[in-house]
Parts: C-alpha cells; sequence; structure tokens
C-alpha cells in the first residue's frame, strides 16, 4: 500500500469525526440561539448583554491568538535590536488575555434555561447546563478563536501584524510592563531550580548540532496544504 493510499484512508474516520462534530456543534449553537432569545423575550435583558460580551471577547481572544503566531513568526524582522528575553516577556503577558478570556466568556455563555426549539424540551439542571457549556465553549474557542486565527497569521504574518500590530501591541506592552505574568515565572524559576531542570552542557552542545527549528509560524501553514495549481486550458492559436 502506498503512502498516499494509507494517508487516504486513515484520514476517512478523522473526516467523518470532523463533519458529525460540526454537526452537533451546529445544532448545539442554535439550540444556545434560541435559548438566548427565549431568556429576552421573557423579560431576561441580560441574555443579549451577556452573549454579545462574550462574542467580543471571544474576538478580542481570536486577534490575540493570531498575534502569538505573527509575532514570534516576525521578531527579529520588526525588532531586530531587542532579545528573545522581550519576545518571552511579551508572549507570557500575552496570556492574560487568554486566561481571562476564556474564563470570562465561559460564564457570560452560560444560560440557566436551555431550551431545545420546536420540541418543548428544555434543561435547567445541572450536570446537564454544564455539559453544554463546557462543550459548545470549548469547540467555538478551539475552532474560531484558535485555530483559524493561528492559521491566519501564519499564512501572511506580515498582512496579520500590518492590521493589528498598532491596536493591540500596546495593550499587551502594558500588561507585560505591570507585571501581571510575573508570578508565574517566579513559580517557573523555583521549580526549574528545585528540579535541576536547566540543560546541562551535553544538551546544550547536542542542542548545537541539531538542524534549526522550523519557526512556528512555518508549522502553522503545514497545518493546511497548498491547493494543487488549476490546470489551465491552452490559450487558442490565432489561425489567421
Amino acid at each position: 500500500m502506498s503512502t498516499t493510499e494509507a494517508t487516504t484512508k486513515g484520514s476517512a474516520p478523522r473526516l467523518a469525526f470532523g463533519v458529525v462534530l460540526f454537526v452537533a456543534w451546529g445544532l448545539a449553537t442554535i439550540v444556545w440561539v434560541a435559548s438566548t432569545v427565549n431568556l429576552v423575550a421573557d423579560g431576561d435583558a441580560a441574555a443579549i448583554v451577556s452573549a454579545i460580551v462574550a462574542f467580543a471577547l471571544l474576538a478580542l481572544l481570536a486577534v490575540m491568538e493570531g498575534l502569538e503566531v505573527a509575532v514570534i513568526d516576525r521578531w527579529r524582522a520588526i525588532y531586530p535590536d531587542r532579545p528573545t528575553s522581550q519576545l518571552a516577556a511579551w508572549l507570557a503577558a500575552r496570556q492574560l488575555f487568554v486566561a481571562a478570556i476564556v474564563t470570562t466568556a465561559t460564564i457570560l455563555i452560560h444560560r440557566k434555561e436551555i431550551t431545545v426549539p420546536l420540541t418543548g424540551i428544555s434543561i435547567t439542571k445541572e450536570p446537564g447546563l454544564k455539559i453544554f457549556d463546557i462543550a459548545w465553549t470549548t469547540l467555538t474557542v478551539l475552532w474560531f478563536a484558535q485555530i483559524f486565527p493561528k492559521h491566519m497569521a501564519a499564512m501572511n504574518p506580515d498582512r496579520y501584524l500590518h492590521h493589528l500590530r498598532k491596536s493591540f501591541f500596546p495593550v499587551v506592552e502594558v500588561v507585560r510592563r505591570i507585571g501581571a505574568s510575573q508570578p508565574g515565572e517566579w513559580t517557573a524559576s523555583a521549580v526549574e531550580r528545585r528540579l535541576n531542570w536547566h540543560m546541562t552542557d551535553a544538551e546544550k552542545m547536542q542542542e548545537t548540532v541539531a538542524p534549526p527549528a522550523e519557526s512556528l509560524g512555518h508549522i502553522w501553514r503545514e497545518l493546511i496544504p497548498e491547493s494543487p495549481p488549476e490546470k489551465r486550458a491552452p490559450a487558442p492559436r490565432d489561425e489567421t
């Protein structure tokens, strides 16, 4: 069996599961939207406000996730004189947005009642509500606030940075300067010293002879193989 045939057969179950998962997510989205509309119709105005804020936060998360890939891929080009330690500090500060947004969005997305349209079925008790929140929020964040923006940034990091760098770099820089990520850095330093986690001389020597690692942007670009160029019909010859 050739490698291509093996890959095709191996990807069939993955493709089928992806389709099922996406259809399930689509149905769950309809249920969530219908539940929100029902709550608003019953006088719960906070439901629409929480929905708008939640999706605005997810959009911000998507921007930050894409920035991670684009900044790593183009750091040397945009800041040739800055050390890698500043890049590491910037990435650590960016994580605050990931943690805060995912937590807050999960809380805002929660509905006290989940109603299935046209069935009269509703879920008002645990653990049904929690299971719905976790499943729907996880897939929404994974697909549309992580994988999608990361791949966009990897495909064209320069364009991504051109549109978003001026607006969002200063925000992350403020977080870096106030030291919000400092306790995590202290913890990592203390545990690593305790476990003697640093590279030995032999490991450092091995790293110097190893081939250079591909950039994060290059790796993400490989997530979706490029389509082969379309074959165009030859132009008709002029018989005159």
